[in-house]
């Protein structure tokens, strides 16, 4: 059976390690014949990940954009368009608010009584915007931090320690968590038009790490303002959901995709590939490969 994997990240992502030609090397170890890095509001990687495409190699472009529909934020990917200065516009726009928001987040944390060395974070970070989950390993890395109760799940043995710095992202800053910051990201509209406009495919990411129920009512209320597709295959969804997703899904005639949301040690249990498709469920997301590779 062919191996897609349509979401992973590489360093253009500030929470990602691996540059673009590690990803794909990795992903042809793996025996992956389709793939799109979809960076964090990032187009940058699409060039230089193109350049790897071969007769055995399908690379469409990708992006992974936060945007916000009816008071709730999502993740909106974009496949099959061509780079312009309007996803440089993004990037740079993603980067403001990430930069206003970074002080407020440390307050937070110390709010908590955790030690933030933030020399450490900036040589973790290398220069780029600390994104919650670095805030994370240099916290865990501190040793006046060692009896800290809150932190006792994310160390070796804990509840919370398979994917620690993932897992500390959505236990502190997740939507209503301790440490969750309100931000409005640019209305999932306008990203919408974005795409289409610059001739690629808007797909509606992981829906089941945004929203818990009334997956169906969201999905008809995204695919009437020109999202084309759904991400069915995801680490972030049970086979049950992700079964009754595609069902929906192809019943409104929308395309169906897969991604492992490849990160690297962020998130170390997900591996390039894991898709969790069945054979059964392969013309569908063939459909939406042809249409983005046209």
């Amino acid at each position: 059976m062919d191996k897609i994997d349509l979401h992973m990240h590489s360093s253009y992502s500030d929470d990602a390690d691996f540059p673009v030609e590690t990803v794909i090397a990795r992903c042809q170890a793996n025996g992956i014949s389709t793939l799109a890095i979809t960076d964090h509001n990032s187009a940058y990687s699409v060039l230089k990940a193109k350049t790897f495409a071969s007769p055995s190699l399908n690379i469409l472009s990708g992006i992974e954009i936060d945007c916000t529909f009816e008071g709730r934020n999502f993740h909106l990917l974009g496949y099959g368009f061509t780079p312009s200065d309007d996803f440089v516009t993004i990037h740079k726009h993603f980067n403001g608010i990430q930069r206003e928001q970074t002080p407020k987040k440390f307050e937070k944390l110390r709010e908590l009584n955790f030690y933030l060395d933030e020399q450490r974070l900036e040589q973790v970070c290398g220069g780029a915007i600390p994104q919650e989950e670095q805030m994370g390993e240099v916290i865990l890395e501190d040793q006046r931090n060692a009896d800290h109760p809150l932190l006792l799940p994310y160390r070796a043995g804990g509840s919370r320690s398979d994917m620690p710095l993932i897992n500390f992202y959505w236990d502190f800053f997740g939507p209503g968590k301790v440490c969750y910051l309100p931000v409005t990201y640019p209305a999932m509209s306008t990203m919408v038009e974005v795409i289409r406009h610059n001739g690629g495919i808007p797909i509606l990411a992981h829906i089941g790490a945004n929203v818990k129920s009334h997956h169906s009512q969201v999905i008809d209320d995204v695919l009437k303002i020109g999202v084309m597709g759904v991400e069915v295959f995801s680490s972030y969804h049970s086979p049950e959901l992700a079964e009754q997703l595609y069902q929906f899904t192809v019943g409104r005639s929308a395309f169906v995709t897969c991604g492992s949301d490849f990160h690297g040690r962020n998130k170390p249990k997900i591996e390039v590939g894991q898709c969790a498709y069945g054979p059964q469920h392969l013309a569908e997301i063939k459909r939406f490969v042809s249409a983005a590779s046209a």
